[in-house]
């Protein structure tokens, strides 16, 4: 019996050769539209996971709040830091009718929202 097939076999599996290879990082969703809302010091970013019930009812809720709903992505400076929830991504800044203020936009993203605040560095 030739034990050449089954002495391969083993050193591939010994060096990890034989492996599948490692995972890769998921690849955040695209991003699909924004809701600016600069009177209330917010900036809402969407991907398709936030329409769920339609894409017309989350433009609607923005409309209602007097926001702009726009293809463009939310402006980047002078944030306070970033709220990640399921298929959106809340930007916060200073001034607004909110006035938020870093402490106060951390608690807004992690206990009304229950999302993942990540502060401006």
């Amino acid at each position: 019996m030739d034990k050449l097939p089954v002495i391969a076999a083993l050193a591939l599996w010994a060096c990890g050769c034989a492996r599948d290879p490692a995972p890769r990082p998921a690849t955040p969703p695209p991003f699909k539209a924004s809701c600016q809302t600069p009177t209330l010091g917010v900036c809402t970013e969407y991907t398709e996971a936030a329409f769920v019930l339609g894409e017309e009812l989350v433009k609607t809720g923005c409309l209602e709040l007097k926001g702009t709903w726009t293809p463009a992505r939310c402006p980047p400076d002078h944030t306070l830091g970033a709220c990640a929830l399921n298929g959106e991504r809340r930007l916060y800044y200073p001034g607004g009718e909110l006035d938020f203020s870093p402490d106060r936009a951390r608690r807004d993203c992690v206990e009304l929202f229950s999302g993942e605040w990540f502060a401006r560095r």
